[in-house]
């Protein structure tokens, strides 16, 4: 082969490869072009979105632009409202305005009771006042004052309820003084309650009223819903409660929904025709209120015009010396059969009707109600009895204290409930307050006659009617 020939043969090979070549940069140059024909649609896809984008942005900044500006204006005029009220020289804040009031002086180891319209205070023998300075004050004086409110709203929402109108509010004073700062002490310098009764609908409660001012014609400025007090609520309208240790403001509340008692009653008993022909005095159940007691909790009970109260921390010591922390106690209402009446001090006394309390169905004198360290604790008795009736109505003042009933003792209680024969023991005191007396010494489950004197019929002899002579003493000791 020569030179020539093997020339051609290369220059073949090389037009062979570059043809090859040619092809394979074609093939690759088309499918570049395709892949560039895509991407430059996606491109287009994407840029109409953004513009669309773009568009909804701009109409949510002039959106915000908006809202943004009435905001401000909104602002301004808030800002101006709140200046103007400022600048109202106080005429919207709460105001309670006092319309009423009644004061009693208070010896502390004797205690008290005053009224106001519809609310009563017990201020119990050993209630003391500790001053804002810590000095303690044996003897003050203790003031009811009735408010008119205005510009006062709708409680607060409290366990799903509130929203309750006020009414009208009330207030306990210390020597003029209705402050937070005072506080009713016993001896040991414990907060020690004043007893309140009210009555009041079914449907009303109070809250407790703080961070006011008291300016110096007794108006309360300022202030606001502290929290919602607890009142037990025992029959007929009456209320009681025995945690008020501060002389501040009450403010009544309509709620809407009534208060449920937890007094059970039970029916009279009629003795039987034997035991009243015995010819001895006979007191028979006639109505019988009875609740059951948590001692550190209290209730109260009402019967009749009768009202006890048991404080919270009264136990029940028993004969055989057992300390109950929960028992029945029950008001008894009796009727006195074959009367016998009072000779004291040469003026006649006859039994209107008795009383008494029960525990656990049993009226005994060995039974005591004690406190938390076993000391006698008494429960408080209010009977809503004219006071007049047990003193001579030509004094020329009213005593504070009046024998309005003398302790029984000496009796056997029948199954019945029925109490047979007895004696007159000893002359119980009672404070007197307006159209109602308190007593605050019984310490046992006994009965007690109420008597009032006959006047006009001295010296009267047991040729006339039946008599027991007994001297006339304050005493709460028993057998």
């Amino acid at each position: 082969m020569n030179n020539q020939t093997i020339g051609l043969i290369i220059l073949v090979v090389i037009l062979a490869v570059g043809l090859i070549y040619v092809g394979y940069l074609y093939s690759t140059t088309a499918s570049v072009a395709s892949k560039y024909m895509a991407l430059q649609s996606q491109y287009q896809q994407l840029q109409s979105k953004y513009q669309t984008l773009e568009s909804e942005y701009s109409g949510l900044m002039t959106n915000y632009t908006n809202l943004e500006n009435q905001y401000m204006s909104l602002q301004g005029q808030y800002q101006s409202l709140e200046s103007m009220s400022n600048s109202s020289i106080g005429m919207m804040q709460p105001e309670l305005i006092p319309v009423g009031e009644a004061t009693v002086m208070v010896n502390a180891t004797q205690g008290a009771t005053v009224r106001l319209g519809n609310i009563i205070a017990v201020i119990r023998p050993g209630t003391y006042v500790e001053t804002p300075g810590g000095q303690v004050l044996n003897t003050y004086q203790f003031s009811i004052i009735d408010y008119m409110i205005e510009n006062i709203g709708l409680t607060p929402m409290e366990m799903n309820m509130g929203g309750s109108p006020p009414i009208y509010a009330f207030a306990y004073a210390v020597n003029g003084q209705v402050s937070p700062g005072y506080t009713f002490v016993n001896q040991e310098g414990k907060p020690q309650a004043i007893i309140t009764v009210v009555r009041m609908p079914s449907t009303w409660t109070t809250w407790t009223w703080l961070g006011f001012t008291e300016e110096s014609n007794g108006t309360l400025i300022g202030g606001r819903y502290a929290f919602p007090d607890n009142w037990v609520y025992v029959s007929s309208g009456i209320f009681v409660n025995y945690q008020f240790v501060k002389p501040v403001p009450w403010v009544f509340v309509y709620t809407g929904m009534p208060a449920m008692p937890m007094t059970v009653y039970a029916s009279e008993t009629t003795p039987n025709s034997t035991e009243i022909t015995t010819m001895e005095t006979e007191l028979a159940p006639v109505s019988i209120g009875t609740v059951t007691v948590n001692a550190t909790q209290g209730s109260a009970v009402a019967v009749g015009n009768l009202l006890a109260i048991i404080p919270p921390g009264t136990y029940v010591k028993t004969s055989s010396g057992q300390i109950l922390n929960t028992y029945n106690f029950s008001l008894v209402y009796q009727a006195v059969y074959n009367p016998t009446y009072l000779n004291e001090s040469n003026t006649i006394y006859w039994p209107i009707f008795s009383y008494a309390f029960a525990v656990n169905n049993q009226i005994s004198p060995g039974y005591t109600f004690v406190n938390a360290s076993g000391s006698p604790t008494p429960v408080v008795t209010i009977a809503f009895l004219p006071p007049q009736a047990f003193y001579n109505p030509s004094s020329m003042t009213a005593p504070t204290k009046v024998t309005a009933s003398w302790t029984w003792l000496g009796y056997a209680e029948l199954p019945d409930g029925t109490l047979l024969g007895g004696n007159y023991a000893f002359a119980d005191p009672w404070l007197v307050g307006n159209d109602y007396i308190v007593n605050v010494v019984f310490v046992k489950p006994v009965p007690w006659i109420f008597v009032a004197p006959v006047h006009g019929f001295m010296n009267l002899t047991s040729t006339t009617m039946p008599s027991t002579g007994q001297s006339s003493s304050y005493s709460s000791g028993y057998p």
